[in-house]
């Protein structure tokens, strides 16, 4: 089975999921902060950057195959930073000893690991519904929440847009290699284009007439701030505290 974008929203089945969502945002956030905070060059940043993104997986308990997954996509986009070690002056990482040029690719890797499971563990806690509310419980303009749901619902669709295009050009023989498939790739654009732009016009008409560039406030229902709540945000600012403070311990 494989995942799509749409797909991984919401499936968590951990006790992030029973939280509101905004403080289920804002948990998340705190965690990403600190796990890009934390410096990887120290033992104790590499532990803590190392705990805090493994307990904010285990409390969201998303799909093991989507963590399989987003676990294979952050090797495969960071892992190539370790080429760069030859170019790399060993000095910059003096705690390291010989080992120091290994010290920036390494703070790479884990910061980038880190961020992308957290992030994508925030995700599946939170279906499309709940983002709205969450970012809309938040203290952020109310255009950013509109464009930032609109770009969530509307990715799912521009995907799909672009495979029905796809498909139907390989089923019209536009198959092959060399100058053939430089014709296709040239092609491509003018057929992908303007379907998105005619789609990008229709919500753009859709928005407005549901009063979406109108003023006021988004309207969501009443719930309860409860312990659980103020015990994740304590967590997660306990996490943003502690990488802050060895960063600042590891400054001069």
């Amino acid at each position: 089975m494989r995942w799509s974008w749409h797909d991984i929203w919401g499936c968590a089945r951990g006790p992030v999921a029973r939280l509101a969502p905004h403080v289920r945002i804002a948990a998340g956030a705190g965690v990403f902060a600190a796990c890009l905070v934390a410096p990887a060059t120290r033992a104790s940043g590499t532990a803590l950057i190392a705990a805090a993104a493994a307990a904010w997986i285990a409390a969201c308990r998303p799909p093991r195959r989507i963590v399989a997954q987003c676990l294979l996509l952050g090797l495969v986009l960071f892992l190539p930073y370790f080429l760069l070690i030859p170019l790399v002056d060993a000095e910059v990482a003096p705690a390291w000893g010989k080992y120091g040029a290994l010290a920036v690719p390494w703070s790479v890797f884990l910061h980038g690991l880190a961020s992308l499971a957290v992030s994508v563990a925030a995700v599946t806690s939170l279906g499309m519904s709940e983002l709205r509310e969450g970012l809309g419980r938040l203290p952020i303009p109310r255009v950013v929440v509109l464009i930032v749901v609109q770009i969530v619902q509307q990715s799912t669709t521009l995907l799909e847009e672009t495979q029905r295009a796809a498909a139907a050009m390989l089923l019209r023989g536009a198959a092959g290699k060399g100058f053939s498939a430089m014709r296709v790739l040239a092609s491509f654009p003018r057929v992908w284009l303007p379907r998105v732009i005619a789609r990008a016009e229709r919500v753009a008409v859709a928005m407005e007439l549901r009063g979406y560039c109108e003023a006021g406030s988004l309207s969501f229902t009443r719930a309860a701030f409860k312990a659980a709540d103020g015990a994740a945000l304590a967590l997660a600012a306990l996490a943003f505290g502690g990488a802050l403070a060895l960063r600042w311990v590891q400054a001069p």
